[in-house]
């Protein structure tokens, strides 16, 4: 798939900028978000800092705990698209729910986005 996004930009409104630029989901170095956050080491606080930062810009993560290690990559995407209905699905226990976001995206004929979808939930 090439290799991770590397931003360079200064602010939260940028990082999401780049993440819509790039369809809604982008794969990113944690040393990135380190850097955004300016934190020095990417300890448990400022790995949540960091989720919730996310959130507050519209941005949701994959994994669903942030990796420790700076050079470990995330896959950010834009939150209220069909992309973010099918990760909080499979991620929660709402089998319905899950069950409905799976069925769209195949009724649609979206079965190649699909398959990136399971590949990044299976951290391929």
């Amino acid at each position: 798939m090439g290799d991770p996004y590397e931003f360079d930009g200064a602010t939260w409104d940028e990082l999401r900028k780049a993440v819509e630029g790039s369809g809604g989901v982008l794969r990113i170095y944690m040393a990135d978000l380190r850097a955004l956050q300016n934190a020095g080491r990417l300890g448990v606080h400022v790995r949540n800092d960091i989720s919730r930062r996310l959130a507050g810009v519209g941005l949701g993560h994959l994994p669903a705990e942030l990796p420790s290690y700076q050079e470990n990559e995330v896959v950010l995407f834009q939150l209220g698209t069909p992309a973010a209905d099918v990760v909080e699905a499979v991620r929660g226990d709402n089998f319905a729910r899950a069950e409905d976001a799976l069925r769209r995206l195949n009724t649609k004929g979206d079965a190649e986005k699909l398959a990136a979808i399971a590949a990044i939930l299976s951290g391929d």
